[in-house]
């Protein structure tokens, strides 16, 4: 079977669809040795493609065109059929011409729910094709149960034609940082322990500026040491976040911008507690690497992260800035709570892996081929 992927994403350092498209690509050509694969790329010279299992029978082939406006229906479709695919696997929107069975991952739907937080063209488009994708394809793969019952909502899909295929966390993040390394991170972007670290990119959804009245209120009323330490690139309408975090060239709050993945797992490891007070999400990837890290997890009870956290974290209104405050007190003066919240963290992260994702979209792949 030769089958073509569209992974692109996996250049776009800092986000989720990179994340997880570089997890599913190294996790399936590391187990598939029986067929052949076509990524199609913007920059083959990437340092993420020098990371692919070398015996892999891949080949990595640049479009040429970056706009998604061209790429995607012209580079892509066209390409589909010179490379005589038999299945073609994308992330949110197909080409509306192309040869081959069609796998789309469709993480989530926040482009509908929470559209003032997306550039409006964005939205749009998102508005029309990715439905059209979500129509056509042969498979949908989600993240979550959310995320599934969402899309037969949303779009009428029958429930049976998507698969559920919960996500992968790097084995990177459980593998114990030594003290030299972590002080070199640490002094690197200026963060002091104890620390509250938020892991997620500068847009309105992460409900950042609820994190930080949480957090101006728990300094203003008890007068934790801690530091509030952001990491993640600036995305849309980031400048209203990125005001409120500098206004004051406080020492307290860090904003760190992006941090590459050779320092995350130090970060991660050296924080009290991770919190990710996100409005809407698919998934919830952070929170699988801050658990694998060993990090006491605080999470928003909104979309598909309850289901992510399972009993392994504390799940809060993400905008009752009170119960934020409370509970962010709660787990910074209590040892055994955070104690049994990395114990609990630990097992739940262990079972997510990419191998495991990488496994059943192969299986996928193969029922979609295999004659009738």
């Amino acid at each position: 079977m030769r089958i073509g992927i569209d992974g692109h994403a996996a250049e776009q350092d800092g986000s989720g669809n990179c994340t997880y498209i570089r997890g599913l690509l190294q996790a399936l050509l590391a187990l598939d040795r029986e067929n052949d694969y076509i990524l199609y790329v913007n920059d083959k010279n990437h340092r993420f493609y020098k990371e692919l299992t070398p015996a892999a029978r891949v080949r990595l082939r640049p479009l040429g065109a970056r706009n998604p406006v061209i790429r995607i229906p012209l580079s892509l479709g066209r390409a589909t059929f010179a490379d005589r695919l038999d299945l073609l696997h994308v992330q949110y929107i197909a080409p509306p011409w192309h040869r081959g069975k069609l796998v789309a991952t469709i993480h989530d739907l926040g482009f509908l729910h929470l559209p003032e937080t997306f550039p409006s063209f964005f939205v749009w488009r998102s508005k029309m094709l990715v439905r059209r994708t979500a129509q056509r394809a042969e498979k949908i793969i989600v993240g979550s149960e959310f995320s599934k019952g969402d899309i037969v909502a949303e779009y009428g899909i029958p429930a049976a034609k998507i698969a559920v295929i919960p996500y992968g966390v790097s084995p990177r993040f459980s593998e114990l940082q030594s003290p030299e390394k972590t002080q070199q991170v640490l002094q690197k972007y200026r963060v002091e322990q104890p620390y509250i670290l938020s892991v997620g990119r500068l847009n309105p959804r992460k409900n950042l500026l609820s994190l930080v009245a949480a957090f101006d209120r728990l300094k203003a009323a008890n007068r934790i040491p801690h530091q509030l330490v952001v990491v993640g690139k600036a995305d849309y309408q980031a400048a209203r976040a990125e005001s409120m975090l500098r206004e004051t060239e406080r020492r307290d709050i860090v904003l760190a911008g992006y941090v590459p993945d050779e320092d995350l797992p130090s970060l991660y490891q050296a924080a009290e507690v991770f919190v990710y007070p996100s409005l809407f999400e698919g998934g919830g990837l952070p929170i699988l690497e801050a658990m694998a890290a060993g990090t006491p997890v605080i999470a928003a009870k909104t979309s598909a992260l309850p289901e992510t956290v399972g009993e392994a974290g504390i799940l809060v209104d993400p905008l009752n800035v009170d119960e934020l405050a409370r509970e962010l007190l709660r787990l910074s003066l209590d040892g055994n709570a955070r104690s049994d919240l990395r114990r609990k963290g630990l097992v739940r992260a262990a079972a997510f892996s990419w191998q495991k994702a990488a496994e059943r979209t192969l299986e996928i792949y193969r029922a979609l081929f295999s004659p009738a």
